[in-house]
């Protein structure tokens, strides 16, 4: 985490209180239209979307915002969706009056609980069904059941639970179960705890398998006044069924306390294909865990299965050395998958990959190595979770053309990259076409979470949270960093901190999200970037939206040198931490051209410039509000820059 002086830890109380009010546009169940990246439905285990690839929808609703129709927390309502769809089908209740017919119990799980009756413990640090990296678990002052609660429900279970942190702890406002399911009819029971600072302040859009349920949860009314409350769902399930609780922009993060799966169906203890085993003293075939194949048989295992077939990595921890090659892999309709698991499937349990880089961290340290790489034929492969420990540049390297890639529930401490992409050999082009990484947390890293380049499209980063903790290294760091001509990116929910170049001559780099001239296409919605020496988001692409991204902390929160329309977007507390340059909210740069709608820019250091326009850019400034020092500058404009504000207000 970085250090901020008292001012700064001030200003962080004031930045929370103003954003949990009204962030990035104010109304929290405000609604996002437009073109959307999201993922299709069907295909992979414990994920959602067809080969891993995502795919571009028109006017399809973004994660986190709320459906458009509907009605308060505290009815029953019905969902119906077109037949031959791939949403679910759905009946919701929200108090006690009487809901969907429950079927026989499934699955219970006491959300941050030890294990309490037929409900599973989850306050370990593995799940086999929790697919969020970094919640914490909370403690209840106080439980009354409140009376949507069934009467059978303990108590017990309702006294603890799990919440996503704030971004600068690892949150990115998304709680994620996954659970292998019979195809079929199901009822989900939620319960919901904890603190509640009233009605309305801490709202979450329940997802199930890619698409929104019903209208927002009005978890902090469920939970007013010590109480708890449940809330029922009835859905039509495929092979994996995902439950996500997404923060609405605006309000707190999502918590939850229990989950509860009742059907006629049941879980399944295996995908429809062959499974491969690998353990940390195998040498067998793989064929079973008793004669379970080592980590370096992966490529020889994954070459031997057919579509649909999954690799089992159970827990325990692998010693990393030399490269492990792989080049093949499975169909678009049919992936196959590298799964960690702990005896299998339904256990915790997460394998450790432990390479040879620097630890602590030092910036003439061993680097380390590569542990996966990724040549040609090594197409539609999904990894899931998995971790890494002091590895080098990249724990994934895509060195040719590939397809289908998706990185899922992955957590990695001290590591050069996560994901390089970066040709080898003699090769000129190392393109993805379709990537998803989706519940991602790297701690720790001295280049980036993701390089992405040459002509790699069709990409979702959703949910994946990089702090670099400031490690230092001849180059500079970048928490996403998109090059070359890569584009049709969309990033939802990222957040990227810590990404800094200190005690250089000059100008100190390091940005939270980057991009080139050739890049295009680029979205971003809901993210996060704090803490960096440079830009929060440096951005030199064309056709590039920001849809209520934040940045906090850096020393140009914005930096714009290309095609950029920003929305509902939020600047707060520029901190310039040394070398040249300015400190500002927006900085517009040569060739920049951008319009900024309806965004919130607060601060309080004299030394910060509003808009600072350099050379030839061109910013429109429409709506939103500007809060400043009376001693800042609002705005700087070179002779041959131009900037227009409409219906700015003076004090937010």
């Amino acid at each position: 985490m970085f250090s901020m002086a008292a001012r700064r830890a001030r200003a962080r109380v004031t930045w929370a209180w103003m954003f949990g009010l009204a962030a990035c546009g104010g109304d929290p169940a405000a609604t996002t239209e437009g073109a959307t990246t999201t993922e299709a439905t069907g295909g992979d285990p414990s994920t959602t979307g067809t080969g891993g690839q995502p795919t571009t929808t028109e006017a399809a609703p973004t994660s986190g915002s709320s459906p458009g129709t509907g009605s308060e927390t505290g009815t029953t309502t019905t969902t119906e969706t077109t037949p031959g769809t791939s949403e679910p089908t759905t009946e919701t209740s929200t108090t006690g009056e009487p809901g969907p017919e429950l079927g026989p119990p499934v699955l219970r799980i006491n959300v941050g609980g030890p294990a309490v009756g037929e409900f599973l413990a989850d306050d370990g640090p593995e799940s086999p069904y929790r697919a969020s990296p970094d919640t914490q678990i909370f403690a209840a002052d106080a439980v009354v059941a409140g009376p949507s609660v069934p009467a059978e429900v303990p108590l017990e279970v309702l006294a603890t639970g799990r919440v996503e942190p704030p971004e600068l702890l690892g949150g990115t406002g998304q709680l994620r179960y996954s659970v292998p399911v019979e195809p079929g009819t199901y009822q989900l029971r939620l319960h919901f705890s904890g603190p509640s600072q009233g009605p309305g302040t801490r709202l979450a859009q329940l997802w199930i398998d890619g698409a929104t349920v019903g209208e927002p949860i009005d978890v902090s009314a469920l939970t007013a006044g010590d109480a708890s409350g449940t809330v029922t769902v009835e859905i039509t399930a495929d092979a994996w069924l995902d439950v996500e609780l997404v923060r609405v922009p605006g309000s707190e993060m999502p918590l939850l306390s229990a989950l509860e799966l009742f059907g006629d169906g049941g879980l399944r203890d295996g995908p429809a294909g062959t499974v491969r085993h690998i353990t940390p003293a195998g040498g067998g075939s793989g064929d079973s865990v008793d004669d379970a194949a080592g980590l370096g048989q992966l490529p020889a295992l994954i070459a031997a299965s057919a579509p649909g077939d999954e690799v089992w990595i159970h827990a325990g921890e692998y010693e990393t050395g030399g490269e492990i090659f792989i080049g093949s892999g499975g169909t678009a309709e049919a992936p196959i998958v590298v799964r960690g698991v702990g005896a299998d499937w339904h256990s915790p349990g997460r394998p450790r990959f432990v390479g040879t880089r620097a630890n602590p961290w030092t910036a003439e340290g061993a680097v380390g190595g590569t542990v996966f790489r990724l040549n040609a034929g090594a197409d539609h492969l999904q990894f899931v979770n998995l971790a890494f420990a002091d590895q080098g540049n990249g724990c994934w390297r895509v060195a040719q053309p590939i397809a289908g890639l998706r990185l899922d529930n992955i957590v990695a401490t001290n590591v050069h990259r996560l994901l390089e992409d970066f040709v080898g050999g003699d090769e000129t082009d190392a393109t993805i076409t379709g990537l998803v990484m989706k519940d991602v947390s790297v701690r720790g890293y001295a280049r980036a979470v993701a390089r992405l380049q040459y002509q790699t499209h069709e990409v979702l980063l959703e949910d994946v949270f990089g702090d670099s903790e400031a490690q230092p290294f001849e180059s500079f760091s970048t928490g996403v960093t998109l090059d070359q001509a890569a584009h049709h990116v969309t990033l939802r929910r990222s957040v990227m901190l810590n990404h800094q170049q200190v005690d250089v001559e000059g100008y100190w780099n390091a940005d939270g999200f980057s991009t080139e001239r050739d890049n295009h296409a680029i979205r971003f919605e809901d993210t996060f970037a704090a803490g960096n020496t440079d830009g929060g988001y440096d951005l030199k692409s064309t056709d590039t939206t920001l849809v209520r991204a934040v940045a906090v902390d850096n020393k140009r929160n914005f930096r714009l040198w290309g095609q950029i329309a920003m929305e509902g977007c939020v600047g707060l507390d520029p901190h310039k931490r040394g070398g040249s340059g300015t400190q500002a909210q927006v900085h517009g740069n040569p060739q920049g051209v951008f319009t900024v709608t309806d965004s919130r820019f607060v601060d309080d250091d004299p030394a910060t410039i509003v808009f600072d326009l350099d050379d030839d850019a061109a910013g429109t400034i429409v709506g939103g509000c500007v809060e400043h020092h009376p001693e800042a500058t609002y705005q700087t404009v070179e002779p041959a820059a131009s900037l227009m504000l409409t219906d700015v207000a003076d004090g937010c």
